[in-house]
């Protein structure tokens, strides 16, 4: 399946430190609830739910739709 042609930057809130560059659906202005794991651009985490700078967790595993997404918790990450 084709990937949504806009590009955005998720941050942690805490530190700054840059987790992903994401393809978003749905357009950039509106929140980011959960981030598809076969959408992730670039990946700038380990496990993808801890930050790798100050080890806070911004996401949990969850299957949505049969597929793997991480659900971002409410307030921990920016988008840019």
């Amino acid at each position: 399946k084709k990937l949504p042609t806009r590009r955005v930057d998720i941050a942690c809130t805490g530190c700054k430190a840059p987790l992903f560059r994401y393809a978003k659906g749905n357009g950039a202005g509106s929140k980011l609830v959960k981030i598809y794991d076969e959408r992730i651009v670039k990946d700038y985490t380990e496990d993808q739910q801890h930050c790798p700078q100050c080890g806070a967790e911004f996401a949990r595993r969850a299957l949505v739709h049969g597929r793997v997404a991480f659900k971002v918790i409410s307030g921990k990450v920016s988008m840019k």
